[in-house]
């Protein structure tokens, strides 16, 4: 199925979008989805089981995961760059098969040093390499409908964190947690990598290069042109651009530390605000709902108006949901705390990966995003602690939640003002 090269691709009807590409957005998707072997929710759910067979308290076994999860944040500055080498189907296998091996040495831990190692391992590969893989991806192939493309593959992550729960409440009744992840990388396994070259090959609508158009392009161009193109920034050209260290990096920190933090201590939050701990997780319905429509809705917001307008703006339910819960009554500010929460949580991550194409290029863009993973990772690490100890030196509900409006509320004024500002 082919367009005519008169039609502009950023005119192309979403519904027929989806009909042209649905492979790979459903490579993104799959990508996504299997990415939670390694996010913080799902590791979560087996705490329990951990501590008791290791013998770890809740601290002891959260140290280890910050420990564990800087360490990989720090290994992926090295390990992104293979988003600039190899070809797509070969990186994804790669990193699809690392994962689930990761995950099947983690059913097997029973030293402190087999946690630590299966921990990185899995975050690395995990939450790091396969979220990595896939926006670099989308971003890569498509420029028109870049911010479409990226926010339908991200709904990947809002499924797994919706089935994901109770999925492994029923499997739990049935196994123990270590046939658990045993059965889980092998079904990822079997259902995924005999079909990621059919999956990850080209489409009509792509109109990016792509890895494959690049690495092409390379053996063509020489050094010279290659290093002197606009458009082909390294790490090294970014850690110099007053852009990033004035409105990207926020851009990147301010979401995983509030969203981060806030979750970390969710408890904190419904008791300091009196809130029935049934009534506040119920309330996860309208978080998924709007997960979805902010991750779908910002994607249509890029493709018209470009990733640098909207990106800034992207900060705002971050610090509403925090304004809601703190001066709302519990019958409507819990409600609107969970709507803005799931806005927050759909719409940054699409719409950085985007500006980081549309400003940086798409050439080294494995090793710039894995410098904006190493922020954002670093972010998520630091908030639980920041926020644990304003709480245990008795701030209360004004402090934290103010803390969580003031810092969006500035980050996005700095960025909007520094992203209209073109060299």
């Amino acid at each position: 199925m082919t367009i005519s090269p008169a039609t502009p691709l950023s005119s192309v009807k979403t519904t027929r979008f989806i009909r042209v590409e649905w492979r790979f957005l459903l490579f993104g998707m799959i990508m996504a989805f299997w990415s939670s072997l390694g996010q913080t929710f799902f590791i979560s759910l087996f705490s329990d089981d951990i501590r008791a067979a290791l013998d770890l308290s809740h601290g002891d076994f959260g140290t280890y995961y910050a420990i564990a999860t800087t360490a990989s944040a720090i290994s992926l500055l090295w390990l992104g760059k293979l988003a600039d080498t190899m070809r797509l189907e070969k990186l994804a296998l790669f990193i699809l098969v690392s994962l689930c091996s990761a995950a099947m040495f983690f059913s097997q831990i029973n030293s402190l040093i087999m946690l630590v190692i299966g921990l990185y391992l899995l975050r690395m590969f995990g939450q790091g390499m396969m979220t990595h893989v896939y926006s670099t991806a989308m971003a890569r192939r498509y420029v028109a409908a870049r911010g479409r493309a990226i926010s339908i593959a991200q709904l990947g992550h809002t499924i797994s964190e919706s089935v994901g729960p109770a999925g492994v409440v029923a499997l739990h009744a049935l196994f123990d947690w270590r046939t658990i992840w045993i059965i889980l990388p092998a079904s990822a396994l079997i259902l995924v990598a005999p079909f990621l070259r059919q999956l990850t090959r080209r489409t009509a609508l792509q109109d990016g290069e792509g890895i494959d158009g690049i690495l092409s392009a390379d053996q063509t161009l020489d050094h010279a042109n290659q290093t002197s193109a606009s458009d082909h920034w390294r790490r090294r050209d970014v850690l110099v651009d007053p852009r990033f260290w004035l409105a990207i990096l926020w851009l990147v920190a301010v979401p995983s530390f509030v969203l981060t933090g806030l979750l970390f201590h969710q408890l904190f939050l419904a008791d300091a605000k009196g809130v029935a701990l049934s009534h506040w997780t119920a309330s996860y319905v309208l978080y998924a709902i709007f997960a979805v429509i902010g991750s779908l809705t910002i994607g249509q917001l890029i493709d018209r108006f470009s990733a640098r307008r909207v990106a800034p703006h992207t900060l705002l339910p971050n610090a509403l949901a925090c304004a809601a819960l703190l001066f709302g009554s519990i019958e409507l500010g819990v409600p609107l705390f969970f709507i803005f929460f799931g806005l927050a949580i759909g719409m940054p991550h699409t719409a950085n990966a985007a500006l980081v194409a549309e400003i940086y290029g798409t050439r080294f863009m494995g090793e710039i995003k894995a410098l904006f993973l190493l922020v954002s990772v670093f972010a998520s690490a630091l908030s639980p602690m920041i926020m644990g100890v304003m709480i245990d030196a008795g701030f209360g509900l004004d402090a934290l939640l103010g803390l969580n409006i003031i810092v969006p509320l500035a980050a996005q004024f700095l960025a909007t003002m520094v992203l209209h500002i073109r060299r």
